[in-house]
């Protein structure tokens, strides 16, 4: 039985919001802290500040004190407030409809893109992707009665895709969700025009609502919070969860919830370099600017190679849970244990390909390199832990 846990944690005299999704024996499966100065999925009426054209970029001012980076790759929808020439191009002075779809990290900036995109309690519309869709892990029947209803709202402006969790939701539920989705785009699409530089358009949900739906609900049972906010916000966003009874506001006042839950030592461990695992060996991960590197390490007692395979097979497992745990994106460098078998290595990669393939963020296995080193990408989405703790 799996249970979701929210509550307020303080780190550095900050204080945070904890996302703890833990298994029937505790153990931690997905885990996240949210601060209250994201602006991901934000929409602003923005003004081009700089175009560079050996970036393929612009930079776009969306307050007086910020601004975002905006790749040209995602300019192919755009939505102009106001043209500052008749170039078809976009040129400095124009006033545009950007979203946030990366959090500034360190010293860089926001990422913006035009490409909008709305999510729903059970679908998700997106200008980038005309397509109309289903998710890929429904039954061909679910699918096709889905796909029919998708028919009657497809326009060239966006596509739609339905969610996991529409499966045992009344289709009157899903097309109201499709609807309500469809007005936003369109009110905001035609209330722009209207609008300053610098307006807000479109506050997204609070960051643990969008982790909720990106989870599928399939594999949370009960969802725990002790904050009446964080209470009312579910109940509000995400009513079919309210409906199947899995909110609870815990309100015992003998043991808190992150006492319960043991929150502060997974943060504590998670904030760790060396991670031990369960075979008497240990991995390190070293965060650096650019890219993670991580070291599989085993004490002289375990030199046999049978022992080797099944502490490298061990470390890769846990190596996947570490990146989804901690957030860490980018380019990541993997140090596993020599073995000297090449069925054995293939196995090992066929583990740790398995294991990433569970990643709900897009995470790709590149290469070996020569001497062995496993290289990886995961997609940078938000801040990663240790980014979120280091800012303040």
């Amino acid at each position: 039985m799996n249970r979701l846990a929210i509550t307020n944690i303080e780190i550095h005299n900050k204080t945070y919001l904890a996302y703890n999704l833990l298994d029937e024996r505790r153990n931690l499966i997905d885990f996240q802290i949210f601060s209250n100065d994201s602006m991901l999925n934000n929409i602003y009426v923005g003004k081009v500040e700089n175009v560079i054209e050996n970036l393929n970029a612009a930079f776009v001012r969306i307050s007086q004190n910020q601004r975002c980076y905006l790749p040209l790759n995602k300019v192919n929808s755009i939505i102009f407030v106001k043209k500052n020439s008749k170039k078809n191009k976009l040129v400095v002075g124009d006033e545009i409809v950007v979203q946030i779809v990366k959090d500034a990290v360190k010293t860089k900036e926001p990422v913006a893109s035009c490409e909008l995109t709305f999510e729903g309690d059970y679908s998700v519309l997106t200008t980038k992707n005309k397509k109309m869709g289903v998710s890929r892990k429904l039954d061909e029947n679910t699918k096709s009665t889905f796909n029919e209803i998708l028919q009657k709202y497809k326009e060239p402006d966006f596509g739609i895709v339905i969610r996991t969790n529409a499966k045992e939701v009344d289709l009157d539920k899903v097309e109201c969700d499709i609807k309500k989705i469809i007005t936003k785009y369109k009110d905001i699409k035609e209330h722009a025009k209207h609008k300053s530089m610098y307006d807000i358009l479109y506050n997204s949900p609070k960051g643990f609502i969008a982790k909720i739906k990106s989870q599928n609900s399939e594999n949370i049972d009960y969802i725990y919070t002790d904050i009446k906010d964080v209470y009312d916000e579910i109940n509000n966003h995400l009513g079919y969860i309210a409906q199947k009874n899995m909110l609870k506001f815990y309100d015992d006042k003998d043991v808190s919830l992150k006492t319960l839950y043991n929150i502060r030592s997974f943060v504590d461990e998670l904030t760790q370099k060396k991670v031990k695992l369960k075979s008497g060996a240990n991995i390190i991960i070293e965060a650096l600017e650019t890219l993670t590197i991580i070291d599989v390490n085993t004490s002289k007692c375990l030199k046999k190679e049978n022992v080797i395979e099944k502490v490298n097979s061990e470390a890769a497992i846990e190596i996947a849970r570490q990146l989804r745990l901690r957030n860490i994106s980018g380019m990541i460098i993997i140090d596993f244990i020599n073995m000297d078998s090449k069925e054995k290595n293939y196995n090992l990669i066929q583990c740790l390909k398995k294991e990433i393939a569970k990643d709900p963020v897009k995470t790709d296995f590149i290469d070996i390199t020569k001497l062995g080193l496993v290289e990886l990408t995961r997609k940078k989405i938000s801040k990663s832990l240790i980014d979120i703790i280091r800012e303040k």
